[in-house]
């Protein structure tokens, strides 16, 4: 008798942990897709904070919560990249694509780290492909040129950054991007005038007076290079390398 009571009490009990099991995972599966974007924007804040590891475990848990959030997988990647894991961000960006094959974007972030692990082939294709989907974004075009760029491409790196110059005439960071590769081909005078015209857009643009300084040099044009020497270390007076400009400012002529 004795038995059959405790028998029938594990019953109750087991019944009762099912019972409990089965609410909670009900109660579970009707909060994800809330508790999915709640994680989700808590991983993009630590991101922005520069917590990455706060950010990669909230944007992991979103994943998990909301499997099919195609944003979530791009801004872990996002993550990765800036941990210099290129090979976990494109398994989360081509997870990406699959969930929204028209995204340009995601084609884009993926080239770009395929870039960073040396495929350069790949990363044109995805280039290619961001383009193709968006071809009047300059940044494409300039992210292309950097895939031609490191694969010895040159010719096409420019036509790359032209056209990007041509739909967004603006943007300093393409002025300085083609200009150091007329500077690395040798091609100083292209190389002053880009960084030129950077300066004329942003007069505070720093790493601009930095490598027009460095082409001046390379022309023996010394008066000219000490002066954005001196502009760059005004407008960034903490760079760790201050005393080795000091120095070259010295060996050029300068104060």
């Amino acid at each position: 008798m004795k038995a059959n009571r405790r028998l029938v009490v594990i019953a109750v009990v087991a019944g009762g942990i099912l019972v409990a099991a089965i609410l909670i995972a009900a109660i579970l599966v009707l909060a994800a897709p809330s508790l999915a974007t709640s994680l989700h924007a808590r991983g993009v804040e630590a991101t922005q904070q520069g917590n990455l590891d706060l950010a990669l475990a909230e944007l992991t848990w979103a994943i998990r919560f909301g499997p099919r959030n195609a944003v979530a997988y791009y801004d872990r990647s996002d993550v990765y990249q800036r941990r210099f894991l290129p090979a976990l961000a494109i398994a989360d960006l081509t997870q990406a694509i699959q969930l929204e094959p028209r995204w340009a974007a995601a084609y884009r972030a993926r080239g770009t780290a395929y870039v960073t692990m040396g495929n350069y082939i790949q990363a044109l294709a995805d280039h290619t492909l961001a383009i193709g989907l968006m071809p009047q974004e300059p940044t494409f075009y300039a992210s292309r040129a950097v895939a031609y760029q490191l694969s010895g491409d040159y010719e096409s790196a420019l036509a790359d950054y032209g056209e990007a110059l041509r739909l967004d005439p603006a943007d300093t960071s393409i002025y300085l991007s083609r200009g150091l590769l007329y500077a690395g081909r040798g091609d100083y005078d292209r190389a002053i005038a880009d960084y030129t015209h950077a300066i004329q857009l942003a007069p505070k643009f720093s790493a601009a007076y930095l490598n027009r300084a460095m082409a001046y040099r390379e022309r023996q044009q010394n008066p000219e290079a000490v002066q954005d020497l001196q502009t760059y270390l005004t407008l960034e007076p903490n760079v760790p390398n201050r005393a080795q400009l000091e120095q070259q400012i010295r060996k050029l002529g300068g104060p």
